[in-house]
C-alpha cells in the first residue's frame, strides 16, 4: 500500500497558521498587561502610602499628565474666587478681597475650611523661597520647572525648607492664618507660568506636560 505524501503546501501553510495563533495570543496577553497603568496613572501615594483620587485630572484627556489640587480634604470651600475680568459681575465681587477700606483683586484662590487641612504640592518641584507675610501668614513658593511656580500663602505650619526636592501630593504644610479672611484655617493659592497668573481652578485641568 502507497503512503501518500503531503503535498507541498501544506506543512508552509500549517507554520504560518501556527504562528499567527502565537503572535495573536502574545498581543492578547501584552493588552491585558497595559491596562494597568491606566488604573494606577490615575491615583496619587501620599507619605502614609494611601492611595488617593487625583482631583484635577482632565476627563476629557485621560492620557494628560494629572495636576493634583493643592488639599485632599472635603471640608475645604471657596472663600474668594480668582478674579477673572471675563467672568460674570457676581463672581467677580465674589473674587475680591477687602483690607484695611480698600478692595483688591483677588491674583489666586482663597480655601478656607473651619478645620486644619494639609497643604500639598500640585507637582513634583522644588522649594524655591519661604517667607514670612505680615497681611498673607507662612509662604512657601516652589519651583516645578523654569516656567511654572506655585505660592502657597496663610500656612500654619511648614513641613519643607528651602531647597527640598518634593514629589507630587507630598505635604508641605497645614492651613493657617491671615489678615484678608475671618476663617481660622485658610490657603491662598497661586499659579504663575510664565510670570504670568493663572487661574488654579483651570489650571488643575491643565495638562502639566503642556507647561514646561
Amino acid at each position: 500500500m502507497k503512503k501518500k505524501k503531503l503535498r507541498g503546501y501544506v506543512l508552509p501553510t500549517l507554520y504560518v497558521l501556527i504562528l499567527m495563533l502565537v503572535f495573536g495570543a502574545v498581543s492578547i496577553v501584552s493588552s491585558l498587561f497595559n491596562t494597568s497603568p491606566n488604573y494606577l496613572y490615575s491615583m496619587r501615594i501620599l507619605n502614609d502610602g494611601n492611595t488617593i483620587p487625583v482631583v484635577g485630572e482632565n476627563p476629557t484627556n485621560p492620557d494628560s499628565f494629572p495636576i493634583l489640587k493643592p488639599f485632599i480634604s472635603e471640608n475645604v470651600e471657596i472663600a474668594k474666587y480668582y478674579y477673572d475680568l471675563d467672568e460674570d459681575a457676581n463672581k467677580q465681587e465674589n473674587s475680591l478681597i477687602y483690607y484695611e477700606n480698600t478692595y483688591m483683586k483677588n491674583t489666586g484662590i482663597l480655601y478656607s475650611s473651619s478645620e486644619e487641612f494639609d497643604c500639598l504640592t500640585v507637582l513634583d518641584g522644588k522649594v524655591l523661597n519661604i517667607k514670612d507675610d505680615e497681611i498673607l501668614g507662612k509662604v512657601v513658593e516652589i519651583e516645578h520647572n523654569q516656567n511654572l511656580r506655585t505660592i502657597y500663602y496663610s500656612l500654619g505650619n511648614i513641613d519643607v525648607k528651602v531647597g527640598d526636592v518634593l514629589s507630587q501630593g507630598e505635604i508641605i504644610g497645614q492651613s493657617g492664618t491671615n489678615k484678608i479672611s475671618e476663617e481660622k484655617y485658610n490657603l491662598l493659592f497661586e499659579v504663575y507660568y510664565n510670570g504670568t497668573l493663572l487661574n488654579p481652578e483651570e489650571f488643575y485641568f491643565m495638562n502639566a506636560e503642556d507647561l514646561i
